[in-house]
């Protein structure tokens, strides 16, 4: 448990340096102007959403054949960190859609609405499990649910890389300066890492909760 804080305290800046490096190194996109640089924030918190729910299936599914508890610990900590990246994507995006299209919200893009259902399928997740008592039951409940997340979130990525939309810009990682593909790539680690002490943080907050339930049912 002291090295993990001592990786916390490592993890400390890196975020800060990251989004300082975004907001003032990268040359500002013409068409858009400064609003752009939400780009460095919103695609990586984006992606992280996304394949949350395919780890927590993933773990569910394997809880449902093991039942151990290991794997619905799995389950449930990256459908809350993915709860908590598609609340930034659902939050950064509307800030940028409305300097592009002059309004937060357009409910005719498939992209937008395919991440709120998305946030619908979490939701439903967490109400299940709330309201579930018995270990086992909450556990079968949650990998049911993670797999219907997960269903949603190749949904969305399947909405975001095929269907074609006049709001949202094309694929454009290729077409990148290089000012702006070394901010990007490096807010992608950052966010990567952020994840991962999120997973850490949280796996070992469940554990403790497990013995704290087991203590109080003996």
């Amino acid at each position: 448990m002291q090295r993990l804080y001592w990786i916390l305290i490592l993890f400390i800046p890196v975020l800060p340096i990251t989004t300082i490096y975004a907001l003032l190194v990268p040359p500002v996109l013409l068409e858009q102007g400064q609003a752009h640089r939400i780009f460095y924030i919103h695609v990586p918190v984006a992606w992280v959403a996304l394949y949350a729910p395919l780890i927590a299936s993933v773990s569910g599914i394997l809880y449902l054949v093991t039942r151990r508890q290991v794997f619905d610990r799995w389950n449930v900590v990256n459908a809350r960190i993915s709860v908590l990246f598609s609340l930034g994507v659902v939050i950064s995006g509307p800030i940028w859609a409305y300097t592009a299209w002059g309004t937060f919200w357009n409910f005719s893009d498939p992209r937008l609405m395919s991440f709120f259902i998305l946030l619908l399928c979490l939701g439903g997740y967490f109400l299940v499990r709330l309201f579930t008592d018995d270990v086992e039951r909450r556990g079968i409940y949650s990998a049911v649910w993670a797999v219907i997340a997960a269903a949603a979130s190749v949904f969305t990525w399947l909405a975001i890389r095929v269907l074609e939309t006049d709001l949202h810009p094309g694929p454009v990682l290729k077409d990148m300066d290089e000012r702006i593909a070394s901010a990007f790539w490096w807010n992608v680690l950052a966010y990567h890492l952020l994840f991962w002490v999120l997973l850490v943080l949280g796996l070992q907050h469940e554990r403790s909760r497990e013995v704290e339930e087991r203590e109080l049912i003996e």
